[in-house]
């Protein structure tokens, strides 16, 4: 998944006192010395400078009506729908790829990203990389960063460098919020075998055959399936502890194929990490994912806003960096129709297990 959706009409003044980003200044950026709100444009600026930024404002302009276009400047509404209150001190999204929780749990990350005291852990398995070298990863990567933004109060953004069993992981921390970036190859939606710019490595083949698997910017290698699930659990245990939490509460993608039909391999393999160590400690929501376009549309309207909001704060980043890197992805109003008003999952107490076989309802 790596497109973004379609904005509904709802007027609000850019640059919202109550957060958010503000695109006009992300995309323009702001001169040196000059007051907040206004910006140089091309004032002392070389003309590729400028022609790339009008090509993305154009971009965004064709997709999204003049009102719809202000309400992108601002990214988040000013209230939200809390979906489903959190009562522990922490809750974790555990995905394969940048905008899978955007996509499938939107609404309730953002939700809980605007819950106060409720501390939010974003973990992505893999770079998303789709066998791409030209900058998309990376791309996406700040994507889901910039999702994660939106939802929070303007706060700074640190980055730092995690080790967990002596694996080096990118941290992102913001606001109430920490994201973990393990960049391992995208094992491809059609095989789950990987691609040849990574060598055909893939967290599938992991799993089922302990071939060692590495990051794609190089900096760790997964020597074993026990290795990289390990890793995982460090993560979540290391938060749990430092907030005190005793059953928090982790939204994944569902590993099982009657509950969630044709799903990406990477969902898979993630979401069988998770079960290998979840039970007795934590709380499972399994997220329905690509499966979700077969069934009714089921999210209340401003749920639907809040989620749509988190997905443009990913698709626009997404578009400003593949643009500046010579090959812009477009937004695809496709991708918000199959999934956008869909939200299933079932819930699993943490003192259960995740059998082979679980009833889906």
């Amino acid at each position: 998944m790596n497109q973004f959706a379609l904005w509904s009409p709802r007027k609000l003044t850019p640059r919202s006192a109550g957060g958010g980003i503000d695109w006009w200044s992300e995309i323009w950026g702001r001169s040196r010395g000059r007051p907040v709100g206004t910006t140089a444009l091309c004032h002392d600026r070389p003309y590729g400078w400028f022609l790339r930024r009008l090509v993305i404002t154009l971009v965004i302009m064709l997709f999204l009506p003049a009102g719809q276009f202000r309400r992108a400047q601002a990214c988040a509404p000013a209230s939200g729908e809390v979906v489903d209150v959190q009562n522990d001190k922490i809750v974790f999204y555990l995905a394969a790829h940048q905008d899978d929780w955007e996509l499938f749990r939107g609404e309730q990350a953002f939700a809980d990203l605007q819950t106060p005291n409720l501390r939010v852990v974003f973990i992505y398995t893999t770079a998303g990389d789709a066998g791409r070298t030209d900058g998309w990863w990376e791309a996406r990567e700040q994507g889901a960063v910039a999702a994660v933004r939106c939802a929070l109060p303007k706060s700074p953004l640190k980055v730092d460098i995690a080790a967990f069993r002596s694996h080096p992981i990118l941290r992102y921390t913001c606001g109430n919020s920490a994201s973990y970036f393990l960049r391992l190859p995208d094992g491809d939606i059609r095989t789950g075998k990987g691609y040849p710019a990574t060598g055909f490595q893939s967290i599938e083949q992991l799993r089922d055959g302990n071939k060692p698997v590495t990051a794609v910017d190089k900096s760790t290698t997964y020597s074993s399936w026990q290795d990289f699930c390990l890793t995982l659990k460090d993560i979540l245990e290391s938060e749990r502890t430092r907030a005190g939490a005793t059953h928090p509460r982790v939204n994944a993608g569902d590993y099982d194929v009657a509950c969630d039909p044709d799903d990406h391999y990477d969902h898979r393999a993630t979401a069988d990490a998770l079960r290998s160590f979840a039970g007795g400690t934590y709380e499972r929501v399994w997220w329905v994912g690509y499966d979700s376009k077969n069934r009714p549309e089921n999210l209340s309207a401003q749920a639907l806003e809040n989620k749509k909001t988190v997905f443009l704060g990913y698709g626009i980043k997404v578009l400003e960096q593949t643009t500046l890197n010579a090959n812009p992805v477009q937004p695809s109003e496709g991708e918000w129709k199959l999934w956008g008003a869909r939200s299933y999952y079932r819930v699993v107490a943490f003192s259960k297990s995740d059998p082979a076989k679980p009833d889906c309802k």
